[in-house]
């Protein structure tokens, strides 16, 4: 089958960002908060109730605007460099053509790219929209998300929208190389079988395979994801990945790494399967239309 247009892999990507998004954004609040430093022994179950309990269930969508806006932007990108690395690696390296590692060293491409460009930007935003909401919750007041970001700018310059590029760029990597990859090799291994291709829709083993590829995902770049939340929530000066990660160790613990895994296990393989089912409808929707 062809590969899809530039057009066509920009806006499946990015209806597939904003759909998982929407739908999974309550537990992307609830890791967040249990990997802050001021929230970090309160378990998700307390964290919800406190949400609902001060801002009620639109408190569990705090931050979900700018996230929203990076993952449709991200989830573009993303497709985008990796059906564009896919295409452009056999010619620079032949032997990638018949290679499993093809799909690995695509989507590290694609996560190098968009953590550059839409990830880092958008994870500062909602990590400091998050971290001020629990502190407001905890004093009883309100705050401005705009003005937060008015005052990160303002305080700490442009580029503190790109603090913690570090660590991003290593779980986006991370995230994009094996996800692509085990989702091609999951959807092979499940098409062999005689028992699905009979009675399972191409739909279903995209959702399967991408469950499955979101699982494996998490684990492999949760310290990443960890330590990208404590750089962020620092101030201007704060220390940079292997500081923060030292720290994190010798006064947590290796656990801390893995710290809010169960949420995030629970986000990671819901928005795998809705972002490659979604991804795939939009490019087979308008392959019809052509």
């Amino acid at each position: 089958m062809s590969k899809p247009s530039v057009a066509t892999s920009i806006a499946a990507g990015a209806a597939a960002g904003g759909c998982e998004t929407l739908v999974t954004y309550p537990v992307e609040y609830i890791k967040t908060r249990r990997q802050l430093p001021a929230t970090k022994s309160l378990s998700s179950l307390a964290i919800v109730r406190e949400t609902l309990a001060t801002s009620g269930i639109r408190g569990l969508y705090s931050g979900c605007g700018a996230l929203a806006a990076s993952n449709m932007a991200k989830s573009g990108i993303r497709f985008l460099g990796f059906e564009t690395a896919r295409s452009n690696l056999p010619r620079l390296f032949p032997g990638l053509v018949s290679s499993p590692l093809l799909s690995v060293y695509a989507g590290l491409c694609a996560g190098i790219l968009e953590s550059i460009l839409v990830v880092t930007p958008g994870e500062a935003v909602k990590t400091r929209i998050v971290n001020a909401t629990a502190t407001a919750q905890a004093k009883g007041t309100t705050f401005s998300a705009p003005r937060l970001v008015a005052k990160m700018l303002r305080q700490e310059g442009i580029l503190s929208f790109w603090r913690g590029l570090a660590p991003v760029v290593c779980k986006q990597g991370t995230n994009s190389a094996v996800r692509f990859s085990t989702f091609s090799a999951l959807g092979d291994l499940l098409k062999k079988s005689d028992t699905i291709r009979a009675n399972a829709s191409p739909s279903v083993v995209t959702f399967a395979a991408g469950a499955g590829s979101g699982v494996i995902t998490v684990y492999a770049s949760m310290p990443f994801d960890n330590i990208k939340t404590r750089v962020q929530t620092q101030g201007a000066g704060g220390s940079g990945m292997l500081a923060c990660a030292r720290k994190m160790l010798a006064s947590e613990g290796v656990g801390v790494f893995w710290k809010a895994t169960t949420p995030r296990l629970v986000r990671l393989t819901f928005s795998s399967s809705i972002t490659f089912t979604v991804y795939d409808w939009v490019v087979q929707a308008s392959r019809s239309v052509v």
